[in-house]
Order: structure tokens, then C-alpha cells, then sequence
């Protein structure tokens, strides 16, 4: 019974540190050349990094929900809430293998999407869903699936800040014919998260590649 408590208070003991040492300002900063996005961080870290990639007015009062361990599920699941919020939305930190930070803050509308094509099922959309990427997003092309290990992965493609619109499933699917589907050009685009998904996702960039979007409060006239 001894040892069991002493095991214990090690493993808190040493999570505790690990969320005490580990600097919350790489939440935010760019991934360092060769480094990929990893699960393994602190639930402070996650929160900051998932609150990053929406509007502060926004993911200040959004649920923040977590992955699960990858190494566990083997594919893209989500795992807990690490905070609950009040506003209907939820921000989730980043998705574990990229070479960017890859943190998103999603309506309800959007997160109903999302968890239908996670879970490999039909989405039924009913409203216009909004989702925001403002520390952007690297992809390995159009649709292309995830590999399992991104180091092997030729070339990545980098998309800086931007929203993302999914239309309901009424819409008439002419809305977004024609719109450019090339990754590279700073350019709106659209792309099919799965084939089940129906409409694809109109992605929209609201800064260049590899620039960041900053808050600025404006000065009050005295």
C-alpha cells in the first residue's frame, strides 16, 4: 500500500513539473526547423495554444477540448475537456504530426462537421458553420490523409491565418464551383475533407504564409 502511494505522488509530482517548467511561449511561437507538432504538453500549454487560434473576444469564453493520445488511439479522436466554456464554441490545440502549429476554434455548426468526418460518418449540416486557423496550418496536399509519420512526408504545404466555411447540406452545390483548389497561392481555396464529407470547405486566408495575425487595440482620443 506504501509503495503504491509513493508511486503515485512521483507520478504527480512529476507531472507537476512538467506543467511548471515547460515554456507556454512555444505555444505560440513558431515550430522550430525539423519539429512537429506533438500531444505531449502540458493542459496550460494546450489551453493557450488552442485559445490562440481563434479571436481572444472568442476562445476567452470557448470550450477548450483536447485529443486524445495518438499513441494510444492510433488516429485522430477526441479526448477531454480541458476547460468548459459558455459562448457554443470549442478551440482545440493543436493536431498532433504537423510542421506548423495546427490549433482551430470552431462554431457549433462546424464542430458538428468536424466530428461526423472524425468519426468516419455522414455530416448533416443544417446551418453555415465557421471555424478559425489564425497560427494557420501545414498540409501534406489536397486531400491526402495523414501519415503516420510525418518526417517521411516530401513536402508540406503551408497555409498562414485563416477562417474556414462549411455550407449546410441544402446549399446548392454550384455555390462553390470553380473556386481555386491550389494550395500554394495564398488564394482563397476550397478542399474535401473526406468523400462522405458532400460540399467541400471553402478555406479562406487572412495573412500570408508564415506571417501571424497580432492584436492591436486602437488608442483612445483623449
Amino acid at each position: 500500500m506504501l509503495s503504491r502511494c509513493f508511486a503515485l505522488l512521483v507520478c504527480i509530482l512529476t507531472f507537476s513539473v512538467k506543467a511548471w517548467c515547460e515554456d507556454l511561449s512555444s505555444a505560440t511561437d513558431p515550430l522550430s526547423p525539423g519539429t512537429f507538432t506533438t500531444w505531449e504538453h502540458s493542459d496550460e500549454w494546450k489551453i493557450r495554444n488552442a485559445s490562440a487560434a481563434g479571436p481572444s473576444f472568442i476562445a476567452e469564453r470557448a470550450t477548450i477540448i483536447d485529443w486524445a493520445d495518438p499513441k494510444v488511439t492510433g488516429r485522430l479522436v477526441m479526448g477531454r475537456t480541458l476547460r468548459e466554456g459558455s459562448n457554443g464554441w470549442t478551440c482545440m490545440p493543436d493536431m498532433p504530426g504537423r510542421p506548423q502549429h495546427a490549433a482551430m476554434c470552431a462554431d457549433e455548426s462546424m464542430m458538428k462537421f468536424l466530428m461526423s468526418v472524425i468519426a468516419g460518418k455522414q455530416p448533416k449540416i443544417d446551418k453555415v458553420g465557421l471555424s478559425y486557423m489564425l497560427l494557420g496550418e501545414a498540409r501534406e496536399g489536397q486531400n491526402i490523409p495523414p501519415t503516420k509519420d510525418p518526417s517521411q512526408v516530401k513536402q508540406w504545404f503551408y497555409t498562414g491565418p485563416h477562417i474556414m466555411i462549411v455550407l449546410p447540406d441544402d446549399a446548392e452545390k454550384s455555390a462553390l464551383r470553380n473556386i481555386n483548389q491550389e494550395l500554394t497561392t495564398n488564394m482563397p481555396y476550397t478542399t474535401i475533407i473526406n468523400k462522405e464529407a458532400g460540399l467541400p470547405i471553402w478555406v479562406i486566408p487572412v495573412a500570408r504564409s508564415g506571417e501571424r495575425i497580432e492584436p492591436h487595440t486602437p488608442v483612445e482620443k483623449q
